[in-house]
């Protein structure tokens, strides 16, 4: 799926965000689109064998 320019329109009302033109959505289309690139290629990494940070749990404090 393709980001437009639409659809960041529609997220920026959404979050009630601030009125943007089209030019400056041109100018922003292209990082936005880049790093949706780079978050679709995380689809493809192997984690199996990471264990999950959710399952440690930190000693806070100090204990000496």
């Amino acid at each position: 799926m393709e980001v437009s320019k639409e659809t960041l329109k529609a997220i920026a009302r959404e979050f009630h965000g601030i009125e943007v033109s089209d030019e400056e959505l041109e100018l922003v289309l292209p990082e936005v689109r880049g790093y949706v690139s780079a978050i679709r290629s995380l689809d493809n990494l192997d984690l199996s064998s990471v264990m999950s940070s959710r399952l440690l749990k930190v000693q806070e404090g100090d204990e000496s």
